[in-house]
């Protein structure tokens, strides 16, 4: 596939703080006016042979300043700390294309510019982030919507990046009003999967236009609570060191850090085990009982906000 001349970046979002110009439309991310970008995405070659990865059983390359993506019935990625290069696989959906674009390759981006990134979704409550973390499929998108239907904004869905400012107030910035949920998620708040939304049995999940409520500014990280399935929902207190290997075995692409990026890693960690309170959340496999999560939360973060 032929590259793409900068003049063609005709669509411009912003997510993450970041203003993004890109060759393709991506109708998830917010409209944006600016004539600088920080992230260009082009359509383009990407010259590392798939080969060189699959051979390894990996999906990934990492070279000093790139990070490569693979898929064999998606494409390749190319990513710097400034662009994206997709090479789409032949006949790839452009829905599925979109859902790697906007997951793992834009967090890996994040990642290559320096933020924390977290396994993660986070709602707005009062005026504060609350996030939920976990590994695919523990619940973190249809906890967020759950809350979400209560009348609470969203934050960023799949993944969340968190710095802090000079008080080392730790912050999350707004990702794009969407969450990705699967189709049961989506029977039990409610939503019609569109007919356009084809090949689940691929990405697993599409995503559900969250727009109404959006928060559009970075806020505070309050409280972050680890999911993970029980019997019956309940909310388990963590000590210290214990919520600093939930934060790194939920960090993004930690398999992908060499030994001299794991210190960083576990500094960054180890300051927001210090400065967020950290807790497990244990909810039942039955999507019927999900707003008793949402109780059983809101009556435990009433005292800390």
């Amino acid at each position: 596939m032929a590259s793409v001349k900068s003049n063609d970046l005709s669509f411009k979002y912003e997510a993450f703080g970041l203003k993004i110009h890109s060759v393709i439309p991506l109708p998830e991310l917010i409209p944006s006016e600016s004539e600088t970008a920080d992230i260009t995405i082009y359509l383009g070659e990407v010259d590392l042979p798939i080969e060189d990865v699959l051979n390894e059983e990996i999906s990934y390359k990492v070279t000093k300043n790139t990070i490569y993506r693979f898929w064999d019935v998606i494409g390749k990625f190319k990513i710097t700390k400034s662009s994206i290069i997709i090479d789409a696989a032949h006949g790839v959906n452009k829905t599925i294309l979109e859902y790697f674009l906007l997951g793992s390759v834009f967090a890996t981006l994040l990642r290559l510019r320096g933020l924390f990134v977290l396994h993660a979704s986070s709602v707005n409550i009062n005026g504060s982030a609350i996030a939920f973390s976990g590994f695919k499929g523990y619940g973190k998108s249809t906890t967020a919507m759950a809350f979400y239907n209560e009348g609470y904004p969203i934050v960023a869905d799949d993944y969340i990046t968190i710095e802090f400012d000079d008080n080392n107030i730790p912050l999350i910035s707004p990702g794009f009003p969407s969450l990705r949920l699967s189709p049961k998620s989506r029977e039990v708040m409610g939503l019609h999967l569109e007919e356009s939304t084809l090949n689940l049995e691929i990405i697993g999940k599409t995503y559900a236009s969250v727009p109404a409520s959006f928060s559009n500014n970075k806020i505070p990280l309050k409280k972050i609570y680890i999911l993970q399935r029980g019997k019956e929902s309940k909310i388990i207190d963590l000590k210290p060191q214990e919520a600093f290997i939930e934060l790194v075995k939920n960090t993004f692409g930690i398999h992908m850090f060499s030994k001299l990026e794991l210190p960083d890693n576990f500094f960054q960690c180890e300051k927001i085990v210090k400065n967020v309170d950290i807790s497990i959340l244990e909810i039942s496999d039955s999507l019927e009982k999900i707003y008793k999560v949402v109780r059983i939360v809101k009556e435990d973060i009433g005292d800390r906000l």
